[in-house]
């Protein structure tokens, strides 16, 4: 009996245990930061697509290919972002808006489908004569 009591006051390999304990805690910071670095990258590429699509109507006051514009910069989001829609309002005077959804990166689309959140950007500005 004596032994048992002398083996539980050892403390050997209790870091190992608190390590084991900590880790999954650590692994859940590290894949928040990893999203919020994502969801920062998405809403600067979305308001460069809403600055691109703006400058692109100011030149050439046609409003598909601004749209097209703001697509391809979409485009190059690495799969986590998805491209809506580029409404442009106005004549002379225009505001131009991108929508776009950003993707839970560490969400397994095998259970929760794809799931994504939704973001938009607008610039404003005045068409060159």
């Amino acid at each position: 009996m004596m032994k048992w009591i002398k083996k539980l006051k050892d403390e050997k390999g209790s870091a190992t245990i608190e390590f084991l304990g900590i880790m999954p805690f650590m692994l859940l910071i590290a894949v928040i930061i990893w999203q919020l670095v994502v969801t920062i990258h998405g809403v600067v590429l979305i308001q460069s697509a809403a600055n691109e699509a703006g400058k692109v109507y100011s030149i050439t006051k046609d409003k598909s290919e601004a749209a097209s514009a703001a697509q391809d910069i979409i485009s190059t989001g690495s799969g986590y972002l998805t491209f809506q829609s580029a409404p442009i309002s106005g004549d002379q005077n225009y505001t131009a808006e991108v929508n776009a959804k950003i993707r839970f990166v560490f969400l397994p689309k095998k259970y929760f489908g794809t799931t994504s959140y939704p973001f938009s950007s607008t610039a404003k500005g005045r068409v060159i004569e």
